[in-house]
């Protein structure tokens, strides 16, 4: 059967046209295959990064952590060091009293000063109690052996016990029965140190407000004896006199820094107070 011109052309067209759809179908088949096999290995990647991580279970919420990096980010620092406390200024010398005085000793700054003091030592147990380490209380060191220069440490644990009245009082006695003993020994008392604005407001028993009216009842002991006073929260406290954060875990006993400034303080800074330190 002859076949026109005509009918050929469209038979060819058909035929070229079916092939661009086949051709067609096997891309989009091919771009089909390609995109799952890509979501494929990107779900076992994503799904591997999950195994790794800690799981945190769903009951469990997660919790925040504080921690407290005050004393690591503002440490009570010195620029002084152990060269620079005089210690001819303190030869023949004693610490003599509480906390204070034991913590000025446990350093070894001062390999010729002796040390008479105990946590617990106060005015009223001083003549009796027994320091660790010592076979008589400290009140008896004072009656055994000379000394050029006594620093007495005492007012914190009083603070809780005496009003400021009977703390100057007993103070007074200590040192008038120091001086029968020790007539040409010269005499320090240490007023009582800062603490932090923390361990203020926590221990109402330790205010700096106590410990101030305490220390101006030093002071007046000072210029009634005629005692040499150093004044530690001149010494040691910031520009609100409280002690500065780092010094301690506790905000009042010191680190070696701060004693090292004290020493420094006292060779440097102590005075006989008059009238007009009162006021």
């Amino acid at each position: 059967m002859a076949v026109s011109k005509r009918m050929w052309q469209r038979e060819q067209e058909r035929k070229r046209r079916e092939r661009i759809r086949r051709a067609r179908r096997r891309r989009n088949c091919a771009v089909a295959v390609v995109i799952l096999a890509v979501a494929a290995v990107f779900a076992i990647v994503m799904l591997n990064k999950d195994t790794d991580k800690p799981k945190t279970p769903k009951s469990t919420p997660a919790v925040e952590v504080k921690t407290d990096t005050t004393a690591v980010t503002n440490p009570y620092t010195t620029t002084r060091t152990e060269d620079d406390i005089k210690l001819s200024f303190y030869k023949n010398t004693a610490f003599a009293g509480n906390a204070l005085a034991k913590t000025v000793g446990m350093y070894g700054i001062l390999e010729e000063t002796d040390i008479y003091a105990d946590v617990n030592t106060d005015l009223e147990n001083v003549d009796t109690a027994i320091p660790q380490d010592a076979t008589t209380p400290i009140a008896e060191q004072f009656k055994s052996k000379r000394f050029n220069k006594l620093f007495l440490c005492f007012g914190e644990n009083e603070l809780n016990k005496l009003s400021a009245t009977e703390f100057k009082d007993q103070y007074a006695e200590l040192v008038k029965k120091i001086k029968e003993n020790q007539p040409d020994t010269t005499i320090y008392v240490l007023g009582i140190p800062p603490v932090s604005a923390k361990a203020s407001d926590l221990n109402s028993s330790m205010t700096m407000s106590k410990i101030k009216n305490f220390n101006k009842r030093i002071i007046s002991l000072a210029v009634d004896e005629e005692l040499y006073y150093i004044d530690c929260v001149d010494a040691l406290g910031d520009n609100k006199d409280f002690l500065p954060q780092g010094v301690s875990a506790d905000g009042v006993n010191l680190n070696k820094a701060a004693v090292i400034d004290l020493l420094y303080y006292i060779q440097k800074e102590a005075y006989i107070p008059d009238s007009s330190d009162l006021a």
